[in-house]
């Protein structure tokens, strides 16, 4: 099988199927059907997640589900989604729709030809924010994208956005050190790439804000902060 799309699913009840439903007529349109596969994870809902997921994985042949009781983290679930992938191509999506099939296409070609990882950005030149962030979100998002450039040197615009695409071989060779499952889990992931000397490109995307996200500014920036100087110092 060349592709896995993993969809982790936090309490996503409202929007878990149109997003599903839209990647999967995209890979009835666009690609291969026998050559992907849409992976949504459960990650210890406590609302009807599971059971939209299973019924979706149940309609479709090239839609599976998995669910766990135990909240894992979106780290923890898109690397379960990695464990249990039976694509070459591993690539992750947020449930929100945010990031429309089209646009994850582009991260996937990267990858395609020649890239170990493709990480999609809403800030380079290029980029496009359809539905654009509030001015808060904006400037939080520049500060932390700061702090990652002088803490890890990562010359990238944009390591939070929620669509990443890599090569197998890529995510087997950095696996078992990555440890973060919360808000740092991006960067680390990107960063023990970059450590393990495999390329990872930065694609501009178009992207429509998600004005249901759960970040709370005053609570969660002190501790994302403190997660990423955590892993930092790790190491």
């Amino acid at each position: 099988m060349k592709h896995t799309i993993v969809i982790p699913a936090y309490n996503e009840e409202a929007r878990i199927e149109a997003t599903v439903r839209a990647y999967a007529a995209y890979v009835a349109e666009s690609m291969n059907p026998a050559e992907v596969e849409i992976l949504i994870v459960v990650n210890g809902s406590k609302d009807a997640t599971q059971q939209i997921a299973a019924r979706l994985a149940d309609e479709c042949d090239y839609i599976r589900s998995w669910a766990t009781e135990a909240r894992m983290g979106k780290g923890g679930a898109v690397m379960k989604g990695f464990e249990l992938a039976r694509g070459e191509i591993l690539s992750f999506t947020d449930a929100d729709n945010a990031t429309v099939p089209a646009e994850l296409r582009k991260l996937l070609d990267a990858v395609e030809g020649g890239a170990g990882a493709a990480i999609a950005s809403r800030w380079l030149p290029q980029s496009r924010q359809l539905i654009p962030q509030p001015l808060m979100r904006r400037v939080m998002s520049r500060v932390f994208n700061l702090i990652v450039r002088v803490l890890f040197f990562l010359p990238y615009s944009d390591t939070q956005c929620g669509a990443k695409a890599f090569r197998r071989e890529a995510i087997e060779a950095v696996r078992s050190r990555v440890g973060s499952t919360g808000w740092a889990f991006d960067v680390e992931l990107i960063w023990r790439l970059r450590q393990a000397g495999q390329r990872v490109v930065e694609i501009p995307i178009d992207w429509s804000d998600n004005s249901r996200s759960r970040l709370r500014m005053h609570s969660d920036g002190p501790s994302m902060l403190w997660e990423l100087i955590k892993l930092r110092w790790r190491g």
